[in-house]
């Protein structure tokens, strides 16, 4: 295949990239790490051991060795945001948690909002639960089917609904580039439109350093060194890579940002060939390589780097490049090729491995750098490389010229044999494409699920060097939130810094209420570029229907004169026909005022709008309209009736007008006159709740977008180092509620204390939802295990989750204990009458 090369068929796009890797918290900080030759493996001295609780007996232990690839704030996680109670938060898998966090950042980096109706399928795989097994006794409940690896991708698209396939990817240490193998097959069978791939691993204890063992695959001087004549082994460490992927056509549509390519792909196992079931074996290796250059298309001299599995082992390393060499010689390349490791850098991530190098690869060949495997210094003698091109890179250095797309290659290997290889390329140009006018004005739409958050993401807007058109483009691209909201319309970094540097303004009264106008000017130019269909009905109306389409829909319309009949019309009670009659109606009669003439005439008016409208029979309203002449209410779901029009019009001729109460009007009127005012307004909507669809106003292609951080806020949840109680024993001859009285039983405090105790929360009040604090069937169920047992009453599951607030929930549970008292009290009395008969 040397020399050669063929079209190719579905190419996919990496256009999304997250990761929490030893040393760097995100892509920016990998990047650096990946590129400057930094080890990031931290070796624990006496004091740091004695105060991570590494166990005195571990530590005096000859083959102890205080190394690892150490990730931080693992006991951290953003519960509020995935909705989850902070009790279950506390006992969920830490991997879960951190890989949940990173497919937000993936996804979010990816541009996607979770506001399109995509089908996005995940493929992940974790580590080994190892939280589940160390929680302490009495702290947490039995584990749950949600403790398992394989629920990985499961939780993901529960709690980022997600509807396209999920499923688990395992296969040791190449789950992750497996995981990528699978999402790419996915994609080019139109299984999912954009699919999330990758993984975590997490050791715990995740301070503490391991044991080597003779023969073993550890290091013993704690340094992972790939293919260097000094390499004695490799150093586990903790990891969660993430990337999203999308076919390249499609992203070419979607004038999407793309990292780079995948042109090909492979998956396959050793077999028996092979000297045990731990062991590698090059016809394996070598097979999938060809296999994924066979798929990809591509000269296999036109690849320049290969990312390495290289973990440092004896006999791993060897095994590893021969295989290359193998497969590169029978297709006849024999030109330069680089091959790197980066667990020299960050250690072994198990599952997250592949990830890893996957992602520094990314990196290497958008940037056209070669990345270094750092402290390599001398090869090992086991490897030979005359004559094969390949040669170990030592240090970043510039990409070489080629003549084509810079390619390179990631291998990632399993214990037990499965090895995965990936061909990825530089993203292409996507040739001519219209330039975004920056100029002008922008929506920046700011939002957060709790007030630190909210502050955090203003603090970045403000202080962004960003566009603001890359602003808004990125945060209009965003998951929006209920909560916490500001959205200004700008056009300079000045106006964005003042905007969100500042205090946010006071939060606006939730509704929204349209005033229409009395007089009609044309508006063609906001509506054409609004995207209003034409009709020959007054614009404000042609700007109501097209506010709806942007998901923006009015809580209350007002008017006054012709502006309430039209609002009539917008509420779908009269056809705009028929409100065009009345509004002429009521011109005529205000020429009358005007004009000075005979004011019975005036009345005769009136009659003639409530006859117009009761021959049209007004349909129910979608919402309510007020009329502002009158001061008259027309409610949701009723018709109007004629009588309260006519009296609307008398009120107007003798110069009426009322101030209602509630949100302001926002005048549709002013929101017609700029696409400046326009904006204005929608802002003012969405700030007040409305889920405006900002994608629909962005114009084609988008340009750039900025470098915003998500706004997570992060709380400690963590059992492993906290005692708890270990569970009450039954008292024997307290299992039925007849038998106890609870006359006088604080139910609400009860019954709040235990909301607090199930969901993990310092604090309810009355209005709280058990489901909007993460509630769910099984915390339930838990509830009512605690219910028997303090207030001694048996609650049925509809007893608790019937009602949505605790104050209802405390009104079933209050019902059921007054039973039981009543109960036990005639128990009582029947008992003592009964003792009483026997005395006698």
């Amino acid at each position: 295949m040397a020399g050669t090369e063929s079209p190719h068929r579905t190419d996919v796009a990496i256009i999304g990239m997250a990761c929490r890797f030893p040393g760097a918290a995100d892509i920016d900080e990998f990047a650096r790490l990946a590129f400057a030759g930094e080890i990031a493996i931290t070796t624990l001295d006496t004091a740091d051991q004695a105060e991570r609780g590494v166990a005195e007996s571990l530590r005096r232990h000859p083959e102890y060795v205080p190394t690892a690839g150490l990730l931080d704030g693992i006991d951290q996680f953003d519960a509020a945001y995935f909705g989850i109670a902070p009790a279950d938060a506390a006992s969920m898998d830490p991997q879960h948690r951190v890989f949940l966090q990173e497919a937000v950042r993936a996804l979010d980096d990816a541009g996607w909002s979770g506001a399109d109706t995509r089908s996005v399928g995940v493929f992940a795989g974790a580590g080994e639960n190892r939280y589940a097994a160390r929680r302490p006794v009495g702290a947490a409940e039995p584990r749950l089917p949600w403790d398992l690896p394989a629920a990985l991708p499961l939780l993901v698209s529960y709690h980022l609904d997600l509807h396209g396939p999920s499923v688990h990817v395992s296969s040791m240490c190449s789950t992750s580039l497996a995981a990528v193998h699978v999402a790419r097959r996915a994609l080019q069978a139109s299984d999912c439109d954009l699919a999330v791939a990758g993984a975590v691993s997490i050791t715990l204890p995740d301070s503490h350093g391991y044991l080597r063992r003779n023969g073993g695959v550890m290091s013993s001087s704690g340094r992972c060194r790939p293919f260097d004549a000094a390499a004695d082994g490799t150093v586990p460490g903790s990891g969660a890579g993430v990337v999203v992927l999308k076919r390249l056509a499609d992203a070419r549509r979607d004038g999407d940002r793309v990292y780079a390519v995948i042109r090909g792909s492979a998956l396959n196992n050793d077999g028996g060939d092979r000297l045990s079931f731990a062991a590698p074996s090059v016809r394996g290796q070598r097979d999938v390589i060809l296999a994924a250059l066979a798929d990809a298309a591509v000269d296999a001299a036109s690849v320049s780097y290969v990312e390495a599995h290289g973990t440092g082992t004896p006999l791993g390393d060897p095994v590893e490049m021969a295989a290359l060499a193998e497969a590169r010689a029978s297709l006849g390349a024999t030109g330069p090729c680089a091959v790197a490791g980066v667990k020299s850098a960050i250690g072994h991530l198990d599952e997250a491995a592949g990830a890893a190098g996957l992602i520094r690869a990314v990196l290497a060949v958008r940037d056209g750098i070669v990345p270094p495997t750092p402290g390599h210094r001398d090869l090992n003698p086991a490897i030979r490389l005359e004559d094969t091109g390949l040669y170990v890179s030592g240090t970043a250095h510039p990409w070489p010229a080629v003549p084509g797309p810079r390619r390179a290659a990631v291998t990632s290997l399993g214990v037990g044999g499965t090895n995965a290889h990936v061909v990825i390329e530089e993203a292409p140009e996507f040739g001519e494409q219209t330039r975004v006018d920056e100029d002008g004005v922008w929506v920046l739409p700011v939002s957060a699920h709790t007030e630190a958050a909210f502050t955090a993401l203003r603090t970045a807007v403000a202080t962004s060097d960003a566009a603001p058109a890359a602003l808004a483009v990125t945060l209009a691209r965003r998951r929006t939130f209920p909560q916490f909201r500001q959205a200004a319309v700008l056009a300079t970094r000045d106006e964005v810094a003042a905007a969100f540097g500042a205090a946010p303004p006071a939060p606006p009264a939730k509704g929204i209420v349209f005033a229409l106008p009395d007089t009609l000017d044309p508006a063609d130019t906001v509506l054409d570029r609004l995207g209003a269909a034409p009709s020959a009905a007054p614009a404000p109306l042609r700007l109501i229907e097209a506010l709806a389409r942007l998901g923006v829909r009015a809580d209350t319309l007002t008017g006054a004169g012709a502006g309430a009949f039209h609002a009539l019309a917008a509420a779908g009670s009269v056809s705009p026909a028929v409100a065009a009659e009345c509004a002429r109606l009521h011109v005529d009669g205000m020429r009358v005022v005007t004009e000075g003439g005979d004011l019975t005439r005036c009345d005769d008016i009136a009659e003639a709008i409530a006859a117009a409208l009761a021959a049209a029979a007004p349909a129910p309203l979608r919402c309510d309209v007020v009329l502002r002449h009158s001061g008259i209410v027309l409610h949701a779901g009723s018709a109007p009736s004629p009588d309260d029009l006519a009296e609307e019009a008398r009120c107007g001729f003798m110069g009426l007008l009322d101030e209602p109460d509630g949100p302001a009007a926002l005048p549709l009127a002013d929101a017609l006159a700029s696409w400046e005012c326009l904006l204005r307004m929608l802002a003012s909507c969405w700030e007040a709740g409305a889920d405006v669809d900002w994608a629909a106003l962005r114009p084609r292609p988008e340009g750039p977008r900025a470098h915003l951080p998500v706004a997570f806020d992060p709380r400690r949840h963590w059992l492993l180092d906290r005692s708890a109680p270990a569970p009450a024993e039954p008292v024997p001859g307290t299992t039925g509620a007849a038998q106890v009285d609870m006359a006088g039983v604080d139910v609400a405090a009860e019954l709040a204390e235990i909301w607090c105790e199930v969901l993990g929360v310092d604090r309810v009040s009355p209005d709280d939802r058990f489901f909007d604090l993460g509630g769910h069937s099984i915390l339930a169920a838990r509830m009512l295990a605690r219910i028997l047992d303090r207030l001694h009453v048996r609650c049925t599951l509809v007893d608790l989750l019937e009602p949505e607030t605790l104050a209802e929930m405390t009104e079933r549970v209050a019902a059921r204990v007054r039973l039981s008292s009543l109960y036990s009290q005639m128990r009582s009395d029947h008992l003592q009458d009964d003792a009483e008969t026997v005395e006698l």
